[in-house]
C-alpha cells in the first residue's frame, strides 16, 4: 500500500469503518513509513488539542435555559421577581411580567417561565422590603463582569442600620479611583433592596441619587436604623468621621462601634488626613480610611 493509499483511509480505521482486510494493510504500511506514521501521530495530537478547546455555549447561548419568575406580595406591594437555579436575579415592584420579561432578555439574553419562588429567596425579598434587611442574600450573578460583581458582593456586606460611601466601594473593590463606575454600578442595581444599593452615599453628605428618588431611598433608610436627621447636620457641618477620646479610634458615623460613643468623647473629623494628624487609627470594623 502507497502513503496517499495509507492516510487517506486513517480516519475510517480509526472510526473502525474500515475493512478488517485494509486496516491491516494500513497498519503494517504505518510500521514501515515513517513519514507516514509521524503524520499519523501529528494528527491524533491535534486531535486531542481541538477537544481541549471546545468549551461549554454560554448560559445566554442555550435555547433550553430558562429562568424562572414569580409575582408576590411584599408589604402591600406587587413584586416580581426573577431567579434562576442559583438566586434572585432581578426585581421590579408595582411592574408588569411583560416588563420584566423585556428588561430581562435584554439584560441576560434569557427567556423566563413562570415558577414559584422558593420559600428561602421568598422570605429574603419579603425581608427586604420590609427594612428587616439580608444577612446572606442569595443572588446569582451569573453573565456580571468582574469588577460588577465584586461591588454589588461588597453591597451585600454593608450593615443593616448603616452606610457607606462610593469612595469606600470602590476602595474595597480595589480600584480607588472607580467612584463613578461604583456609582453607575448601582444605579443598574436589578436586585435592589436585597442588594442594598440604598446604603452607598455621597462622600460630600446626603442620601444621593437612588432609582425610587432620594425620600424613598431616606424613609427605607430610616426605616432600617439608620440616623438620617444626624447625617444631614454632619453634613452641613462638613463632618465625615467620628472618633472616640478613649480609644483613639475613628469610624464612620453609622457604625455599629461610632454609636456608642458617648457625648463627652465625640471627635468629629472632616477627613482621613485630620484623624491621622491627631493620633487616631481607622475603625477594623467599617474601615473609614482604606481597604
Amino acid at each position: 500500500m502507497r502513503c496517499r493509499s495509507a492516510l487517506t483511509r486513517i480516519d475510517a480505521m480509526r472510526t473502525g469503518e474500515l475493512p478488517a482486510q485494509e486496516s491491516t494493510a494500513v497498519h503494517q504500511h504505518l510500521k514501515k513509513c515513517r513519514s507516514c506514521d509521524e503524520s499519523v501521530t501529528d494528527l491524533s495530537a491535534l486531535t486531542s488539542t481541538i477537544k481541549e478547546l471546545v468549551v461549554p455555549s454560554p448560559r445566554s447561548l442555550k435555547s433550553t435555559c430558562t429562568d424562572h419568575f414569580d409575582v408576590i406580595d411584599a408589604d402591600g406591594e406587587q413584586v416580581v421577581v426573577a431567579f434562576s437555579d442559583r438566586g434572585l436575579r432581578m426585581i421590579k415592584i408595582s411592574a408588569s411580567v411583560d416588563e420584566l420579561r423585556a428588561q430581562y432578555c435584554e439584560r441576560f439574553g434569557r427567556e423566563l417561565t413562570e415558577s414559584a419562588l422558593p420559600e428561602r429567596l421568598r422570605k429574603q425579598v419579603i425581608a427586604a422590603l420590609s427594612g428587616e434587611g439580608v444577612d446572606k442574600p442569595v443572588v446569582d450573578f451569573t453573565d456580571v463582569g468582574d469588577f460588577e460583581r465584586k461591588v454589588l458582593e461588597i453591597l451585600t456586606r454593608i450593615p443593616r442600620g448603616e452606610v457607606r460611601t462610593y469612595t469606600w466601594v470602590a476602595r474595597q473593590a480595589g480600584n480607588p479611583k472607580a467612584v463613578r463606575a461604583v456609582g453607575n454600578i448601582c444605579a443598574r442595581n436589578v436586585v435592589p433592596f436585597v442588594v442594598p444599593c440604598h446604603r452607598v452615599v455621597p462622600a460630600s453628605g446626603g442620601v444621593g441619587q437612588y432609582a425610587f428618588g432620594a425620600s424613598a431611598k431616606r424613609a427605607l433608610l430610616q426605616r432600617e436604623g439608620v440616623p438620617i436627621e444626624e447625617l444631614d447636620d454632619l453634613a452641613r457641618r462638613g463632618v465625615r468621621y467620628v472618633g472616640s477620646k478613649t480609644t483613639n479610634i475613628y469610624c464612620f458615623p453609622t457604625c455599629k462601634d461610632a454609636r456608642r460613643i458617648r457625648e463627652g468623647n465625640f471627635v468629629p473629623f472632616h477627613d482621613e488626613r485630620e484623624a491621622a494628624k491627631k493620633g487616631f487609627r481607622p475603625c477594623k470594623r467599617c474601615q473609614p480610611a482604606a481597604a
